[in-house]
């Protein structure tokens, strides 16, 4: 997918996924349309739709280009997105999802325009009405993701390491962006904006909807960065919210593998008291 650069390049290539979204894909392109269009280009790839998505996004047919067309989910239709990019960063959106007014003009002033760079911003979670968004390093990645709607990736990335990974349903994006930080070769720039408003989708929430991922990511971890990022990996996967509760008071690692081994624990310890009273009546 090597492009060279020509005069009229655009500086983000915009890639929307959608499929039955309804009414909340119009709030999406009103913000994408609402920037720089001299910015910009918009693909929107959609996975032949049945509702009113279509009608929604065919208002603004002259200003972007449409793909719509059965898929295997929302990391077939980046990749074919990815396919048709022309920009010189990449950015990914989802329906519903907005970007803040003039954010594009804003972070066009960050890029390096020849430097293989992730960079990446602060994004609203909409739902739990709370801010996200800091520097992050590679361990960071062993229990936690960046916000894909604040992240812009310089289109060499996925001539380096690949577009996203197939197997992983819901979290293809945490293992690419992994990747990208562990990757000597590819820059990471964090950059203190407002980028956009993320609606949280409710799968995307849940480790256990990408089974393919939560097996192989912490193996993963274990060859790049140890048995202590694995540790704590494998706590993230088996029980979330003792990690996040731990982790968030700061007791180390001792508490980050006691949240790991409680949940492993559990049945066997059940079986023992059920064992142990079945043997008691008997008596």
């Amino acid at each position: 997918m090597a492009l060279s650069e020509t005069v009229n390049q655009k500086m983000f290539s915009i890639i929307m996924a959608t499929y039955n979204c309804g009414q909340k894909v119009e709030n999406t392109l009103q913000s994408i349309f609402s920037q720089n269009k001299e910015l910009f280009e918009l693909i929107v790839i959609d996975s032949a739709s049945t509702d009113n998505t279509l009608d929604c996004i065919k208002k603004y047919e002259s200003d972007l280009t449409l793909v719509s067309e059965k898929d295997d989910g929302i990391y077939y239709a980046f990749n074919k997105g990815i396919d048709l990019a022309t920009g010189k960063y990449i950015y990914f959106i989802g329906a519903g999802d907005c970007l803040q007014p003039g954010v594009l003009d804003r972070v066009k002033e960050f890029l390096p325009l020849e430097t293989p760079t992730l960079v990446y911003g602060n994004c609203y979670f909409v739902k739990r009405k709370g801010f996200d968004g800091r520097k992050f390093s590679s361990s960071d990645f062993t229990w936690t993701n960046i916000c894909h709607q604040g992240e812009f990736y310089h289109r060499s990335i996925f001539d380096i390491i690949g577009k996203y990974d197939l197997r992983y349903k819901i979290f293809a994006d945490w293992m690419l962006n992994f990747k990208c930080f562990l990757h000597r070769g590819i820059n990471d720039v964090y950059i203190p904006l407002y980028i956009a408003d993320y609606q949280e989708d409710g799968l995307s929430c849940d480790i256990n909807t990408d089974p393919a991922f939560k097996k192989d990511f912490p193996r993963f971890v274990k060859k790049e960065l140890g048995i202590k990022a694995f540790i704590i990996c494998k706590a993230k996967m088996t029980n979330p919210d003792a990690l996040y509760f731990t982790h968030g008071l700061g007791y180390g690692l001792f508490y980050e593998l006691l949240g790991y081994l409680i949940p492993i624990a559990r049945p066997f310890v059940r079986s023992y008291r059920s064992l142990k009273k079945t043997i008691t009546n008997s008596k």
